[in-house]
């Protein structure tokens, strides 16, 4: 209990944390503690990757045990084999629907700057036969260290090619309203909550369904995923590191879980007698909304007043045209970016709502995505009402966006950096991956596993200093005065 502190920055978010405390129930942080300590051999990346079924093999990173797996790999090939299995898992999210993926084709203002990291990586041109190329490299351990950071790195720009070509609706788009904060409960009697990834199709039937079995007193809210609608965002409740506190609350009163869904969720449902349905059926969908106007869930209700004003709003950015125009009008000649996945390393908001606003003092205009722009706009950085609002980028390909848009203004080299307050996914890391490789100085706030390879640490460098960017990570959770310092450098 008293560690609440130092597990999120919300003072609601707290209060919800020692209603779970003293409830008996166990939340993600629970679940991270007795997790701890985590597996160091996969922490510094000595752990291998080919899964030959002769193993597994880990080599000891003091020297004291082994220094070689079964088959003779050293600890400079496995920590490379290890981050090539992740650049591949990460394109693999990339990859657009079509059988194979498709060809990449990269705006004009990027030409040159992919010419130059593609000349540093040994080709002309991206293609999906990038990843079956990284698979047959980790069918065995036959490669070099260089030949598997090379195959990493171009497989990173294939993933920023395929970000950048984003769903054909967002270029009918520019921006769109959004809001977000606890306040959201208080204003419906009934409130259904959505995590994962559900298709559009689904979310209008469930809208339409909620509209007519509770036309005055039903709304849908995200409980952490960024979902575009015709009109608007989904408002949030929350970010995705604070899903299972919501739950709680006894404020849902019922659940729809699209792809991506973490099983915990569906399994504090169960506890909490609240209905949940899968999205990947719309037959649920009528059960679901009728049964979550029949009783209200377990929570709070008298011990957390929540008030319905307590909502920030703010536009959210998905057509780099849009971004492009106030990067343009924007008299700041500094721009950082800053967001990401909520991460169990540091409290829920904090370096997002630490580092923001220093930056603004210091003259910087900022722009945030994912999780870390959430927080941004509960803070009240991205209201209208501020000097300079924070420009918050739609869904998790929020960095590409504003690559393009930097690129299309000339504003590029004005950027100071784009950090990565978290990582949930492969996709993030590839993506984190191209933007160096395009030429940006890139931060990291949770650490990589790298550190198991001084020599593979350097090749990963020197490849991407030879394209102009960089890629700066610890060996620890990053502090917030750290994050700060390294936008200040």
């Amino acid at each position: 209990m008293e560690s609440i502190q130092v597990k999120t920055v919300d003072p609601i978010g707290q209060e919800l944390l020692k209603s779970a405390y003293q409830r008996g129930l166990k939340l993600s942080w629970d679940r991270f503690e007795k997790l701890q300590p985590q597996d160091g051999f996969l922490r510094v990346g000595l752990s291998c990757p080919y899964g030959c079924l002769q193993g597994p093999c880990r080599i000891d990173p003091f020297g004291r045990g082994a220094e070689q797996g079964f088959c003779g790999l050293d600890r400079d090939g496995m920590v490379a084999a290890l981050f090539l299995r992740l650049a591949l898992s990460g394109a693999m999210e990339a990859m657009p629907e079509e059988k194979g993926g498709s060809e990449p084709s990269w705006p004009p203002a990027l030409k040159d700057a992919v010419s130059r990291a593609l000349k540093n990586l040994g080709g002309d041109r991206t293609s999906p036969a990038e990843a079956q190329r990284a698979a047959a490299l980790l069918n065995r351990p036959m490669e070099s260290p260089e030949s598997l950071i090379r195959q990493a790195l171009r497989l990173a720009l294939l993933t920023v090619a395929w970000l950048l070509k984003g769903p054909a609706s967002d270029a009918r788009k520019k921006s769109l309203p959004l809001k977000v904060g606890y306040g959201l409960l208080a204003q419906k009697e009934i409130n259904i909550g959505v995590c994962g990834r559900p298709s559009s199709e689904f979310l209008k039937s469930l809208l339409a369904e909620v509209d007519r079995i509770h036309p005055d007193n039903g709304q849908v809210l995200s409980l952490g995923e960024f979902i575009p609608l015709d009109a608007g965002c989904l408002p949030f409740t929350c970010t995705s590191g604070e899903a299972e506190s919501v739950l709680i609350s006894g404020r849902i009163n019922g659940l729809i879980a699209g792809p991506g869904t973490d099983p915990s969720i569906i399994e504090l449902c169960r506890t909490l007698n609240i209905p949940a349905a899968s999205s990947i059926d719309p037959k649920t969908i009528r059960g679901l909304v009728q049964k979550a106007g029949e009783k209200k869930p377990p929570g709070l209700q008298a011990v957390l007043q929540l008030q319905p004003s307590w909502v920030e709003e703010a536009e959210v950015v998905v057509a780099p045209s849009h971004l492009e125009e106030s990067f343009r009008q924007g008299p700041a000649k500094k721009i950082a970016v800053l967001g990401g996945a909520d991460h169990p390393c540091h409290p829920l908001g904090w370096i997002p709502t630490e580092v923001t606003p220093a930056l603004l003092g210091k003259g910087f205009a900022v722009a945030g995505w994912g999780d870390g722009g959430l927080w941004m706009i509960k803070k009240g950085l991205a209201s209208e009402k501020t000097k300079r609002p924070v420009q918050i980028l739609g869904g998790k390909r929020g960095p590409v966006l504003a690559l393009k848009a930097l690129a299309s203004s000339g504003r590029l080299k004005e950027v100071k950096g784009i950090c990565f307050t978290g990582l949930k996914s492969c996709q993030d890391l590839a993506m984190a991956l191209g933007l160096a490789c395009l030429g940006l100085r890139v931060g990291m706030a949770v650490p990589l596993p790298l550190w198991g390879s001084e020599k593979v640490r350097n090749l990963l460098q020197e490849r991407l200093a030879a394209a102009g960017g960089s890629l700066t990570h610890f060996d620890h959770p990053a502090q917030a005065d750290e994050i700060l310092d390294w936008f200040l450098k």
